[in-house]
């Protein structure tokens, strides 16, 4: 399997007065086998000025098909890895650029079936001493080490199951489309690909960016696609074309449709409005 494109999960819950905490590595992926156990360390630090305390906790998480993270309790996923965790320590003090390691394990059940697992371990800090008449949640911040677990046998997997177009209301309006993609296999991937749009003849006369994604096991992504002029009207072919990880092949699909107004090209900047003639 490709390696997932590494992400992090930054939770706001407010300013952490001049506190900052980080972890490394953000995302951990490993292999491992049913029953084997796997242990890693983290570095959590402060680099900010205030002490911060520190509590560890688990969870799950999944995305939606918009890609929209959502947050659910430990072993809710029937691929959780979260399970399977055990850390140390629970809670510590962390003084202004300190560093100090976190100790996972995670331990694979002899029954684990194949495929990615995954989960995270959320990092809440907060001031221990906050400042008189400020309530404590305003210097609270969480954020996140998210861990994958591959068991093999893995399969790779995805199809486009359609394009859904929309077009401008006004020729000013780009044209959207939204491709439908699922992850057929039971691994993580990191999905990209091309958007390109051709004309009767079959040259390609416009295209657009789709945007690199994670998609996880057996899970459907929409991926939202912007298209520009200028294109006059006329009838053409959308064609998507995604890669999930495997270079000797990708999944395509295609859509005609029919652009009945011409497509404007987006607004330009606005002029110079300095003095006339002469040179900077």
């Amino acid at each position: 399997m490709k390696r997932i494109f590494p992400f992090l999960l930054t939770l706001a819950l407010g300013a952490l007065a001049q506190s900052t905490l980080g972890v490394e590595p953000p995302v951990l992926l490993k292999e491992a086998k049913p029953g084997e156990v796997l242990t890693q360390t983290l570095t959590v630090y402060n680099v900010g000025t205030r002490p911060v305390r520190v509590r560890v906790s688990l969870g799950d998480w999944t995305y939606d098909p918009m890609g929209k993270i959502q947050f659910l309790p430990t072993g809710t996923l029937k691929e959780s890895a979260s399970p399977w965790a055990t850390f140390s320590p629970a809670e510590f003090l962390l003084e202004p650029k300190q560093s100090r390691p976190l100790t996972y394990t995670l331990t694979v059940p002899k029954d684990a079936v194949s495929g990615t697992h995954w989960g995270i371990l959320f990092l809440e800090s907060e001031d221990p001493n906050p400042p008189p008449g400020v309530p404590l949640a305003t210097f609270r911040v969480r954020m996140a080490h998210v861990f994958y677990v591959n068991i093999g046998p893995l399969t790779s997997g995805g199809r486009i199951t359609g394009i859904v177009p929309s077009p401008p209301k006004d020729p000013q309006e780009p044209y959207r489309f939204a491709i439908q993609y699922q992850n057929t296999g039971n691994t993580a991937q990191k999905l990209s690909g091309r958007f390109e749009v051709r004309d009767s003849m079959g040259r390609k006369v416009a295209e657009a960016e789709v945007e690199e994604v994670v998609v996880l096991p057996d899970q459907v992504r929409i991926l939202p696609v912007t298209l520009v002029g200028p294109l006059p009207a006329g009838n053409y072919t959308a064609l998507a074309i995604l890669n999930y990880g495997d270079p000797t092949k990708d999944v395509a699909a295609d859509l005609p449709f029919t652009l009945r107004t011409p497509l404007s090209a987006p607004p330009g900047p606005p002029a110079n409005e300095g003095g006339k003639g002469g040179t900077p």
